[in-house]
Formats: structure tokens, C-alpha cells, sequence
């Protein structure tokens, strides 16, 4: 018998499969899920946690995988060896926003379009914004989630 905390955390990463459309991301959660249902009875922790944690061990799991056969560009005269890979640091960011609670919908979707690389003045632009206050709501929304990561740290 599946206990409600992990069929709720089940769901709620199938959900997110669903809507990705990210190679990494997908094996992220396909990790996560193994991990949940290694343990289907355990009903200690709330989901949200659980998914929290199951993502980040199914992140150490990926990240040594890297280590032990790291990935090699076919275009041997653009290899890049020895650098992190900034989109999956992009991933970790969406992640985060996307399994963050406290965070608005309205910051949640203007931080998502900073991580995919917009600025701005193609924020303000796109939304029919003043330029100085379309910089006032970043300000408001990076200042909010800077405090929300630094606190989910600390509960780490």
C-alpha cells in the first residue's frame, strides 16, 4: 500500500515530467520517482519534502555519473572540457522555482524568464511595462527568492 505523502509526491512529479520538455530534468525526476518508490509506505514526511529531497539526491546521483563517464562533444573542435555546463545549472534553477511554494506566480514566471536568458528591457517590453518598473519588480522578486534559498538552506 502507497502511503498518501508519497502518491502525493508521486503525482506531483509526474506532473512535472509532463510539462518538461528537458532531457536532464526528465532523468532527474525519473530518479526521484525510484527513490520515492523504494519506500511506498513511508508516511513520516510531508510531500513536498519528499520531493525536495528525492530531487536532490537524484541531482548527486546524475552529478556522479557525470564524474565517472563525463560527456563528450561529437564536434571535437568545440569540446569544452573541464567547465560546468551553465544550462544545467539553468535546470536547477527552473526546478527550484518551479517546487518552491512561497514564491508568487508573477515572480515565479518573471524569474523563470530571467533563468531562460531574457533581460529587461524583453520583459518590460513583452508585458507592456515601463522599463524602471519592470527593474523594480526584479529587484523585488530576486531580493524575495535570495531570502527563500538562504532559508532553505539553513533547513538543509
Amino acid at each position: 500500500m502507497i502511503s498518501h505523502p508519497v502518491a502525493g509526491a508521486v503525482t506531483a512529479l509526474q506532473q512535472q515530467a509532463l510539462a518538461s520538455r528537458d532531457t536532464y530534468e526528465l532523468d532527474r525526476i525519473d530518479r526521484a520517482l525510484d527513490e520515492l518508490l523504494r519506500n511506498p509506505t513511508d508516511a513520516s514526511t510531508p510531500a513536498q519534502n519528499r520531493i525536495r529531497s528525492a530531487m536532490g539526491h537524484a541531482y548527486e546521483t546524475l552529478e556522479r555519473r557525470r564524474t565517472i563517464a563525463p560527456l563528450t562533444s561529437l564536434n571535437h573542435e568545440r569540446a569544452d572540457h573541464g567547465h560546468t555546463d551553465a544550462r544545467y545549472l539553468v535546470v536547477e534553477i527552473l526546478a527550484w522555482l518551479h517546487a518552491e511554494p512561497d514564491l508568487a506566480n508573477a515572480e515565479r514566471d518573471l524569474l523563470g524568464d530571467l533563468a531562460r536568458g531574457h533581460d529587461a528591457t524583453s520583459i518590460a517590453h513583452h508585458h507592456g511595462v515601463p522599463l524602471p518598473r519592470m527593474r523594480e519588480r526584479i529587484s523585488r522578486a530576486r531580493r524575495h527568492a535570495r531570502t527563500l534559498w538562504r532559508n532553505a538552506e539553513a533547513v538543509a
